[in-house]
């Protein structure tokens, strides 16, 4: 009878236990197995997402056309959306439009009527094909036709093309876009 009422008590307290969420203790070794799985998952997270910076990297020296999204919010700090599709860095100097996670169209905003474009945010390699100039309505409108290695090699579907159009009121910059979107139809 004695041994019932241990084994009844002792039934008890583990159903408690386990109950409450108690789990039993790992030894040292099964600590030391997970920690090293923890380092080996962390180090294969850290090539993964690694080799996309490296290769945009090669795009423009800044964070810009071609980039990520983590790499612009590393270099502009958090993006604010406006609607679904635009992102805005930098109280509102930039907005940029991603295909994915790859920038592929930068609006630079003129606030002193400067030309607003930065270069570093451009294709390094970049070579101008093409420009041309029209006015409309008090408005100038000049679109450059750029190509860029390194853009072809970042965003395949591009073929390295990208356009800059500067939009100009008189003598006053209004905002300049670079784009490359691949999926837009013309």
């Amino acid at each position: 009878m004695k041994i019932n009422k241990y084994l009844a008590l002792f039934a008890a307290i583990m159903t408690l236990l386990v109950s409450a969420g108690c789990t039993p203790v790992p030894s040292s070794s099964d600590q030391n197995k997970q920690q090293t799985k923890q380092e080996e998952q962390q180090k294969t997270q850290d090539s993964t997402t690694g080799q996309p910076e490296q290769k945009t990297n090669k795009v423009c020296l800044d964070a810009g056309l071609g980039d990520t999204q983590t790499k612009w919010e590393i270099e502009y700090g958090h993006a604010f959306a406006q609607g679904d599709t635009i992102k805005v860095f930098k109280d509102g100097a930039y907005k940029v439009v991603f295909d994915g996670d790859t920038a592929v169209t930068v609006t630079f905003v003129s606030k002193k009527g400067n030309d607003p474009l930065v270069q570093n945010m451009l294709p390094r390699d970049g070579v101008k094909k093409s420009e041309t100039s029209k006015d409309v309505g008090g408005m100038t409108m000049t679109t450059e036709k750029w190509h860029s290695d390194a853009l072809a090699a970042a965003i395949p579907d591009t073929k390295g093309n990208y356009t800059i159009m500067k939009n100009k009121k008189g003598k006053t910059y209004t905002e300049v876009v670079a784009d490359c979107s691949p999926h837009i139809s013309k």
